[in-house]
């Protein structure tokens, strides 16, 4: 397991200092910090009403059940958190994964509710869907520990508490830290988190409001969503510094890996080493970044200390220690100067390439597989640290990952690789890194040219579903009636889109929906009904209830911050 920096604390133990709620924080404009209380501050005024009373004898002995919403390289090093908590505390802890799946999240919970653990501890698949979840582990007296996803206000009553990073206080710290390292004037972009996801809002708007206190002479230029890919990110830093030139002088990423490489490409190439970035992290590949002076700064976040301290809270709950109703973990800014103490206590790639390298085939991206081994080969050679047996592991696995993503596709090994013992021979033969990676790169592509010849691809399906969406989202649109012109089952589309997209498609739906629909607010020349007939709802009292679901702001509000009101009543 990764060490911890030197002089960290498991969790903050002063509790932030919350400010009254204002009377009606809509009224405020989005670059006010009292426009987004309820956000930042959710679950703080919330009373426990159906929270059991937790049983004598302390931590040792008790069950934990743990939930986790995905297999990442964040959640394999939260559980490993997990796990050294519940051993030093005495406690069992069993792991279960949901998949990105709220069925399949539903169904793990009906299990640990006949099953009765002492404990469970619980990160959601989309928090406003696990309020209901909580309330039955509630009314059959399971203690729950929310953990790292802030939840819908109501979700904290059937709580014993939360735990996680404190991502607001993140990026307000790193505001003040950018303003400082951008002087206080200039204009910035921003790639953002997924959009309508407590971490869209906390680094978009933790970030804006705090800067506009602190630095009210920066501007904010653009802000995308590039589902954090390098190519995307690369192409989105390409259009800025095309459009805004010299008045471009800052970017801030949501996360410091894959969207970074991607922003450090499209700088060299425009040869624009003035553009100051800093990040969300911290990642071993966002250290590395910033051991080199490309960022400037990263938060810090350790998925390690996220699982301890649930844990940990647990732990306190057993022993009758009073609880916190929220628990944060220590907010800190890492510096380029602090980069290597970092980088020597995290040994190995933290980022999984092995999963990387199968995103990647399964996406049919040539051109990323390419940058891919060079980045790697790169990552590898200034890793003195990283022994003979860590390097071989890592080929190894990554070797199982494309045999697998052969075997899911039904490809044929034999006719492919020469068989499978033939392909593990000739890892085996290989003594030089450099020879090694270079085979395993023609492996990968000899995977790649075989899934594209097969038509196996299920990427380029749901890049089809996606330009058509796109042409057509004004019209009547069901998942059912787009399989079908197709010829797939909508259940099979619909679990090829949420296994690209990481969105059910009625979501990504609505989302591009009242994307367009801000356009046309925007412009103040139409009426909210033909905003949402525009933007393909026929019924204008349901698009306000999803524009405000998905934004914060009522569409007609929206228009009136835009300048310009749109005229006309939802009905």
């Amino acid at each position: 397991m990764h060490s911890l920096p030197r002089g960290s604390m498991l969790w903050d133990p002063v509790l932030s200092a919350i400010p009254p709620r204002p009377d009606d924080p809509s009224r405020y404009p989005e670059t006010d910090s009292r426009r987004w209380y309820d956000a930042e501050y959710v679950g703080w005024h919330t009373p426990r009403s159906s929270v059991p009373a937790a049983p004598a004898g302390g931590p040792k002995g008790r069950k934990l059940a743990a939930v986790l919403p995905y297999v990442h390289p964040y959640w394999t090093e939260y559980e490993q958190g997990l796990a050294a908590e519940s051993a030093r505390q005495g406690m069992a802890l069993r792991v279960w994964n949901s998949g990105w799946d709220n069925e399949r999240q539903a169904s793990i919970s009906d299990e640990l509710i006949r099953a009765r653990p002492d404990m469970v501890i619980f990160v959601p698949v989309e928090p406003f869907l696990a309020t209901e979840c909580f309330r039955r582990f509630a009314a059959a007296g399971i203690p729950v520990i929310a953990s790292n996803q802030s939840l819908e206000a109501e979700a904290y009553a059937s709580i014993v508490a939360w735990t996680g990073p404190n991502d607001w206080g993140q990026h307000r710290l790193l505001a003040r830290h950018f303003a400082g390292l951008m002087g206080g004037e200039g204009g910035y972009c921003v790639i953002s988190h997924k959009p309508g996801t407590s971490p869209y809002l906390a680094r978009v708007w933790g970030l804006r409001t705090e800067l506009g206190l602190v630095a009210p002479g920066m501007a904010c230029l653009d802000l995308r969503y590039t589902e954090l890919a390098r190519e995307r990110s690369r192409l989105a830093v390409l259009t800025w510094l095309d459009r805004y030139g010299d008045r471009l002088k800052g970017i801030v990423s949501a996360d410091d890996a894959a969207p970074v490489e991607g922003i450090m490409r499209a700088l060299a190439e425009r040869h624009r080493e003035d553009v100051i970035c800093v990040a969300n992290g911290a990642t071993r590949r966002g250290f590395e970044f910033l051991k080199d002076g490309a960022l400037k700064a990263v938060t810090y976040q350790s998925p390690v200390m996220d699982g301890m301290l649930a844990v940990s809270t647990a732990a306190d709950w057993f022993a009758g220690i009073a609880v916190e109703h929220i628990r944060y973990l220590p907010s800190r800014i890492v510096t380029p100067a602090e980069a290597y103490s970092f980088l020597e206590a995290r040994q190995g790639l933290e980022t999984s390439p092995a999963e990387d390298l199968s995103r990647i085939i399964a996406e049919g991206q040539l051109d990323e597989l390419e940058r891919f081994f060079d980045d790697l080969g790169r990552r590898i050679g200034d890793s003195p640290a990283m022994s003979v047996d860590y390097f071989r592991g890592l080929m190894l696995e990554m070797l199982a990952g494309l045999l697998n993503l052969a075997r899911k596709h039904e490809l044929d090994g034999v006719a492919l690789f020469g068989g499978y013992e033939t392909l593990y021979r000739g890892l085996a033969k290989r003594d030089e890194p450099a020879d090694t990676l270079g085979w395993v790169r023609a492996v990968a592509i000899e995977l790649l040219d075989g899934l594209i010849a097969g038509a196996k691809l299920s990427s380029s399906l749901v890049e089809r579903l996606i330009s058509y969406t796109e042409l057509h989202y004004a019209d009547p649109l069901a998942l059912k009636t787009i399989a079908e012109r197709f010829g797939l089952s909508a259940a099979y589309l619909g679990k090829l889109f949420k296994e690209r997209t990481g969105s059910s498609y009625s979501r990504y739906l609505n989302e591009l929906r009242v994307r367009k629909a801000r356009k046309l607010l925007e412009s103040g020349q139409a009426s909210l009904k033909d905003v949402a007939r525009a933007a393909g709802y026929s019924d204008a009292g349901y698009f306000c209830s999803v524009f405000k679901k998905l934004t914060g702001i009522a569409p007609n509000e929206y228009g009136k911050e835009q300048g310009s009101a749109p005229g006309g009543s939802p009905g």
